[in-house]
């Protein structure tokens, strides 16, 4: 099997512009975690006091995110774009939903996501969900535009 490298630069390229713009937008711009958790204190320790060390965090969790679902893509053969997005949906919704679960079955700690996660509880899905949807249908656009 050849690798590719220019494709998987490619690729980068437009996840990182897909994240860079789809994090501006639903978390600085509208301010969707604010709307969704109603919890202005924990999202702004989160997204504004700790943005350094936060934002890097989660430009991986969503690749994280982004690679469960595109096994589950690749696996099912999926070629429509809005099954796609579905799937990304779910695996998001899943994947948050467990460790909101995980972590708000334990006692509340000092680690953050402990801290999240007993604040915001289970709204912490439908921000995830709406932030990576909106994401992925930015990179799909992309990759969609950009021929390399």
């Amino acid at each position: 099997m050849k690798i590719n490298i220019s494709l998987y630069l490619k690729n980068l390229f437009i996840y990182t512009i897909s994240f860079c713009v789809g994090i501006f937008l639903i978390t600085y711009i509208l301010k969707i975690p604010h709307l969704v958790t109603g919890n202005y204190k924990i999202v702004n320790q989160y997204y504004l006091s700790n943005f350094t060390n936060n934002i890097p965090l989660d430009y991986l969790f969503v690749i994280l995110y982004f690679l469960v679902g595109y096994i589950f893509i690749k696996i099912f053969k999926i070629s429509n774009d809005l099954v796609k997005i579905l799937i990304i949906a779910l695996t998001t919704a899943l994947l948050t939903g467990g460790f909101c679960y995980y972590f708000t079955s334990k006692e509340l700690t000092s680690n953050f996501f402990s801290k999240w996660f007993h604040t915001v509880g289970y709204t912490s899905v439908l921000y995830d969900v709406i932030l990576l949807v909106f994401i992925y249908i930015i990179y799909l656009y992309l990759d969609k535009v950009i021929k390399n």
